[in-house]
C-alpha cells in the first residue's frame, strides 16, 4: 500500500513538471533551441525522377536544413513562437539524417502522405543524440513532401532536451511553393512557419499552457 501512494505521487509530481514544461514553451524568457528538420521516418512522395540519385538527396536534406538558418529573416521561427530570439543547432539533426536509408522514404503512394503519429514522433526523439544540448529544443520531423497531394505535413515537435521528453507535438501542413526541388519543398516550410506565426501557435497556447 505503501509503494503504491509512492508511485501515485511520483507520477503525479511527474505530469505537474510535465505541464510546466509546456507551459515554459509560451514564456518569453524561454531559451528554445531549434533543431532543425528530421527525416527519420519522412517519406518523399511522388517526383522520383527530380529528386535524383541518393547522394541528392542526402544533399537536399541538408539544404532544406540549412535553408532556414541562413534565411533566417524570411523563415523567422523567433517571431513565430512569440521569442525575441531562439538559439540554432542543427548539427545533432544533420548527424542523425547522415545515417538514414534515404532511399527508403522514397514512394508513389498517397496513403503514406499522412503515417506518422505522436507515438512514432516519441520514437524519433528517443533515438537522438542531443550532443550535450539542454533546454527545451524546437524540431520539425518531417512526415512527407509529397508531390501527389501537394502538399507537406509536418510535426512541430517542442522537447524537453536532457530527458527526451516530446512536451508536445502538433501536426501542420502546408502548400509548397518555388521552383527548383530545395525552393519548391522550402517554400512549404515558409508557409508551415507562416501558419504557426497566424493561427497555430496560439492555438497550442490555448491547449498547452497552464499559469
Amino acid at each position: 500500500m505503501k509503494q503504491l501512494k509512492t508511485l501515485i505521487i511520483l507520477l503525479f509530481v511527474a505530469s505537474v513538471t510535465t505541464a510546466q514544461d509546456r507551459s515554459d514553451v509560451f514564456k518569453a524568457d524561454t531559451k528554445i533551441t531549434w533543431l532543425g528538420l528530421d527525416f527519420s521516418k519522412a517519406k518523399l512522395i511522388g517526383d522520383r525522377e527530380k529528386l535524383g540519385s541518393e547522394s541528392d538527396i542526402r544533399y537536399l536534406l541538408e539544404s532544406w536544413n540549412k535553408l532556414i538558418v541562413n534565411e533566417e529573416e524570411k523563415f523567422d521561427i523567433a517571431l513565430a513562437i512569440e521569442k525575441k530570439k531562439i538559439e540554432k543547432n542543427i548539427q545533432p539533426t544533420l548527424d542523425h539524417n547522415a545515417t538514414l536509408e534515404v532511399l527508403s522514404m522514397l514512394s508513389n503512394a498517397e496513403k503514406d502522405y499522412l503515417h506518422l503519429n505522436r507515438d512514432g514522433v516519441a520514437e524519433i526523439i528517443a533515438s537522438y543524440d542531443f550532443k550535450g544540448l539542454s533546454g527545451i529544443g524546437l524540431m520539425f520531423n518531417i512526415e512527407s513532401f509529397s508531390k501527389l497531394n501537394e502538399e507537406a505535413s509536418i510535426w512541430v515537435t517542442f522537447i524537453n532536451i536532457d530527458t527526451k521528453e516530446v512536451l508536445f507535438s502538433e501536426r501542420v501542413t502546408a502548400e509548397p511553393r518555388g521552383f527548383g526541388m530545395r525552393n519548391f519543398w522550402g517554400g512549404a516550410l515558409f508557409v508551415a512557419i507562416e501558419r504557426i506565426k497566424k493561427k497555430e501557435y496560439e492555438m497550442w497556447r490555448k491547449k498547452y499552457y497552464r499559469p
